[in-house]
């Protein structure tokens, strides 16, 4: 199976979401198992990239350490276990929503969004985004969040953050759901995609703004403003995923987007955070 070329992760290849490394890469048709080691993805490109595209290359990197080997030979495997066995406990959690994180990870695929955001919330969902606690163990790095002064964790910065508490606030008061507690209350939703599709597109909405903005403020020097601005940005791109969404969900896209910009210009949003 070709790297780049095929679709081994998620509905689209790396080529696809990847395309200005693509163009870059001098193996663009080897194997996963060629250029994948276990620890180091051996690619080699034309030119030297900058910072952006590196940043991008160590994404790939992430989703190329979600990769597991086997010697074993082709079988049927359950998903929904460890050890990819079948058993009727592991479908009895599966149908009263008991199920531990391994099983909403699969479902993040069939989720109306974008495949780029795919590919972030499965690295989400396996720790492996490039937070600052994870970069510390290549490299040492400021650990201190972009909107705090706390730890820069993957919890903390969705989930934990005063920010991210303020932004999952005005989600759940969209929504009409108590959500962003963990990564769990939103996962478990993933589950039953056809009742929480719009929801489910929100959060992955709200989620890929906080590290859009993030990573703004982290490699292109923006300054933290407010909450209004995050709160337009991840608008602006719930605005541009309504061609994803299912015309018999358009009206309730619709109404929860416009109450949803109609927060941005609310005057008691927190105004800032020091960093």
């Amino acid at each position: 199976m070709k790297f780049w070329e095929d679709n081994w992760l998620g509905p689209s290849s790396l080529a696809i979401q990847y395309w200005e490394l693509y163009i870059l890469v001098n193996e663009k048709s080897d194997t996963v198992a060629n250029l994948w080691d276990g620890v180091n993805l051996k690619c080699t490109f034309r030119r030297c990239v900058d910072n952006r595209l590196m940043n991008l290359w160590l994404e790939v990197v992430q989703l190329a350490s979600t990769i597991s080997f086997s010697n074993d030979d082709d079988a049927l495997i359950w998903r929904f276990t460890s050890n990819g066995i079948y058993s009727s406990q592991s479908l009895y959690k599966i149908v009263n929503f008991r199920g531990i994180l391994p099983v909403h990870v699969p479902a993040v695929w069939n989720l109306k969004i974008p495949p780029r955001v795919h590919f972030f919330l499965w690295l989400l969902s396996k720790n492996k985004l490039l937070t600052r606690d994870n970069l510390s163990l290549r490299r040492k790095v400021e650990e201190s969040c972009l909107f705090c002064v706390e730890a820069e964790s993957v919890h903390h910065l969705f989930f934990d953050c005063v920010v991210a508490t303020q932004l999952w606030v005005c989600l759940a008061e969209v929504i009409g759901r108590n959500i962003g507690r963990s990564f769990e209350s939103i996962g478990v939703m993933w589950l039953s995609n056809k009742k929480f599709l719009v929801d489910n597109m929100f959060c992955a909405a709200t989620l890929w703004g906080i590290w859009k903005l993030r990573n703004s403020l982290c490699f292109q020097g923006c300054l933290w403003k407010d909450m209004k601005i995050l709160i337009q940005h991840v608008v602006n791109m719930i605005q541009n995923w309504r061609l994803l969404c299912p015309k018999e969900k358009l009206l309730e896209y619709n109404l929860k987007l416009e109450k949803l910009r109609n927060m941005a210009t609310r005057p008691h949003l927190l105004p800032g955070c020091p960093r």
